[in-house]
Order: C-alpha cells, then sequence, then structure tokens
C-alpha cells in the first residue's frame, strides 16, 4: 500500500476492486433468501413426484383418480393465487377470470387446432393466454391501495362472467364448450384413460409448483416480499412497487390460466362456472385455510378441503356450512393458517417435552382435545337435527360409525337430545376458556 502525505493509508487497485466485488456481492446477496439445502430440497420434491406416481394405484377407481386429479388442479391454482396474495400481498377476487380464461382458450384451441400439437403441451395455451389477460389488467388495477384493487378486481371478474353469459357463442352458455383430448396428438398415449389424464394432469401440477416455489428465491420473488412488508421504503431504495405488482398479477395469471387448462383436460367441458365468483372464493379457501405466508400452506389447504368436500358432500347435505364454519374458525383463531398454527404447535410441544417429558405433554394437550371433540360433537348434532326438521320433515337422524361397527339415531322431537348436545357444546367451550386461561 502507498500512502499520501496526510499518512494515511491509499488502498491500492487491486484491493479496490476486491472491495468493489464483494461488495456488489453482498448487495445482490440481500435480495435473496438465504441458501436452501440442495439435498433436503430435492428429495423434497422427489418424493412428491413419487407419491403423484403412487397414489392413483393405492386409491384406484374412478372416484378416487377423479378426487386426485382435482387436488392437483386445486394445489396448481391455489399456489397461483398465493403468488399474489402471500408475494405481493394483493387480494384478488376476480382470480377466476385468468382459471376461466386459460380453460376456455384450451378448449378452443383443442377443437380448432388439436391435430398440429401434442396434448402434452396444450396447458401452455391456458398458461399463455391468462398471461397476457393479466398483463394487460394489471395495467390499470396495481396502481391503487390493496383494498381498491381486491374491489376493482371482483368487477373485472364480475364483468367477464357476465360479459361470458352475452357472448354464448365463444362460451357455450349453460351448455358450455366440450373438447376431446383424444383428438390431439398424444405421442402414442391414450388420453381417453382418466387415469392419462390424471398424469398428465399431475405432471403440470408438479412442474408448475417447482416453477412457482423456484420463483420465490429469485431477486424479483424477494422484491415482492419487500413490496408486500413496505411499499413506501422500496419506492424510496428505487424499485416501482407498480411494477413488481404488476409483474406478480401478469405470473400469477399465467399459473392460474395453467390450472384452468388442466380443468378443462380433466373434466373434458367448460362451463362458465370456471369464470364464477365461486372460483375465485375455492382459491382463497385453500389459501387462507392452509396458511399464506408459508409456500406450502396453500397446498395443505387445497389437498384438505378437496378431499374433505369429496366425502362430507356424500354424508350429509350441509357440508358447504361446515366448510364455511372451519374457514371462519380458522381465519379467526388461525392467523397465518393451519401450518402456522401447526409450527407454533410443534414449538410449544417440543419446548414443554423439554420441561415435563411425554407425560407433561399429554396432561396439556388432552383438555384442549377432548374440549374441542366435544364443541364440534355438539354443533354437528344441533345442525343435523334443525336440517332434519326443516328439509326431513323431522325424519330421525342416523349416525354411524362404520369402523366400530355402531350407530345411533337422533330424533329431533325428543328434548334429550337437544339438551344433550346443548350440554355437549357448553362443556367443550368451558373447558376451552379454562384451559386458555390456564396458559395466560
Amino acid at each position: 500500500m502507498s500512502t499520501m502525505n496526510s499518512g494515511q493509508p491509499v488502498v491500492g487497485t487491486p484491493v479496490r476492486q476486491s472491495l468493489a466485488s464483494s461488495g456488489n456481492a453482498e448487495r445482490w446477496q440481500a435480495f435473496l433468501p438465504p441458501r436452501p439445502n440442495r439435498a433436503r430440497s430435492i428429495s423434497c420434491w422427489g418424493a412428491s413426484l413419487i407419491a403423484a406416481v403412487v397414489l392413483p394405484f393405492i386409491f384406484p377407481g374412478t372416484l378416487g383418480i377423479s378426487v386426485l386429479t382435482q387436488i392437483c388442479i386445486a394445489v396448481t391454482f391455489a399456489l397461483a393465487f398465493n403468488m399474489l396474495l402471500g408475494g405481493t400481498g394483493m387480494l384478488s377476487f376476480g382470480h377466476a377470470l385468468y382459471f376461466g380464461t386459460g380453460a376456455y382458450a384450451t378448449a378452443h384451441f383443442l377443437n380448432y387446432f388439436g391435430e398440429a400439437v401434442p396434448v402434452v403441451l396444450v396447458p401452455m395455451v391456458g398458461g399463455l393466454a391468462a398471461l397476457l389477460i393479466g398483463a394487460f389488467i394489471a395495467l390499470f388495477t396495481v396502481r391503487s391501495g390493496k383494498v381498491i384493487f381486491a374491489m376493482i378486481s371482483l368487477a373485472v371478474g364480475q364483468l367477464a362472467y357476465s360479459a361470458a353469459t352475452i357472448m354464448t357463442g365463444w362460451s357455450g352458455g349453460d351448455e358450455g364448450i366440450r373438447l376431446d383430448p383424444t383428438n390431439a396428438a398424444g405421442w402414442g398415449i391414450d388420453f381417453g384413460s382418466p387415469l392419462a389424464v390424471y398424469f398428465l394432469v399431475a405432471a403440470w401440477a408438479w412442474l408448475a409448483a417447482l416453477a412457482m416455489h423456484t420463483f420465490t428465491r429469485t431477486p424479483l420473488g424477494r422484491l415482492m416480499n419487500a413490496t408486500r412488508d413496505n411499499a413506501e421504503r422500496m419506492n424510496f431504495v428505487g424499485f416501482d412497487p407498480v411494477m413488481i405488482r404488476g409483474l406478480a398479477l401478469t405470473l400469477s395469471a399465467g399459473f392460474a390460466g395453467i390450472a384452468g387448462a388442466l380443468y378443462a383436460l380433466a373434466f373434458q367441458v367448460v362451463t362458465l362456472d370456471t369464470l364464477s365468483i365461486a372460483q375465485s372464493t375455492n382459491g382463497m379457501l385453500h389459501t387462507y385455510i392452509g396458511g399464506h405466508t408459508t409456500f406450502f400452506g396453500p397446498v395443505v389447504g387445497a389437498v384438505l378441503i378437496t378431499v374433505i368436500s369429496a366425502h362430507l358432500s356424500t354424508l350429509t347435505d350441509a357440508w358447504s356450512l361446515y366448510l364455511g364454519i372451519f374457514f371462519v374458525a380458522v381465519v379467526v383463531s388461525m392467523r397465518r393458517g393451519l401450518t402456522g398454527w401447526l409450527a407454533d404447535l410443534s414449538r410449544t410441544g417440543s419446548s414443554i417435552y423439554r420441561k415435563g417429558g411425554a407425560k407433561c405433554v399429554l396432561k396439556r394437550a388432552t383438555p384442549g382435545l377432548f374440549g374441542g371433540i366435544a364443541v364440534c360433537a355438539g354443533f354437528i348434532m344441533a345442525i343435523e337435527m334443525t336440517r332434519s326438521l326443516l328439509e326431513a320433515m323431522g325424519a330421525p337422524v342416523r349416525v354411524s360409525f362404520d369402523s366400530l361397527g355402531t350407530a345411533f339415531e337422533l330424533d329431533p322431537h325428543q328434548a334429550m337430545y337437544w339438551i344433550f348436545a346443548a350440554l355437549l357444546f357448553g362443556a367443550g367451550v368451558g373447558i376451552i376458556r379454562k384451559r386458555h386461561k390456564n396458559r395466560n
């Protein structure tokens, strides 16, 4: 090193370049997440792929394959929805627009140009169509605040649905647009088989999930998170929050379009329901119940709600009521969804186990478990007896436990059953409240 007349050292050129390069590396590292464990990540994604291949053989039959296919579609759409909600904090009430666009684009493309492109590549058409629509809508929807964006997205989504009901030549009206994947080039694969269609849907869902997960670890993905947390500071350091939100909406719309394309290929008919607000609500339910603060939260929500809906609908006509109450309970009591709640529960259980062992964990968990079971049992008894009075002329409600080989009936005309339901519910609430007070 050389020195100036003042006696202060001057850094030489090689050292200066080294510091500059290290400074740039640290600067870019600030926008990237901690380096992941590649071995663990590869093993997790490999296990998920193996599970997707093995599950249809564990649950064979039309119903099992149909539910698995619906799970893959729901997971793709929920992850696309959370790319916007969890990534930038923007809640969309009109995401069905992109789902329906992808579905209709796939149907029309297969009907007009199906023989020119292999059906394996057709989901790209739905994704590209939705991406273009998302880029256009992003021009005028992401410039305002989050609340205004939510309202505009709802208005745009309903406008698209209303337009589709009028443009019956494009949407097919109430009958929808039918498509036949077997007419396209199948590369020697018979896509008339539900199993082959499932593997196509599962492969695309896995690839889309991997792409979205990889995107969260890019500089743009980190900028989206920073915009969600503090948009003003992002603007202050030189990044445009409007541009980042627009890119997030565009990419989210593209992946939602892929989910719509998979829906079209799986069910081989596209109706107005793909554009309805109910479709947007499904994505929101899956995301909030699973947890929008983690990447795999929407996956958990989509799997859980799809399986519950498929089985509850065969047990009771009030399944949608139970699903709505479950959503309210999760949002009110589990702000980070089921995944966040399970993570907190795991940390608490580990701490209690280290202090008092398994006996202490069991002692702390038992009251809450029995209290929750009592509340659910009392509530379900009251709802089913009420439904019987309103819809079934007061016919007794049969409750059976096939695994235990037992069954009994609830007669809504006898007061003892109503009293028993009220006692169960009240006792459960009392146990939970007492446990909560003791914990505080």
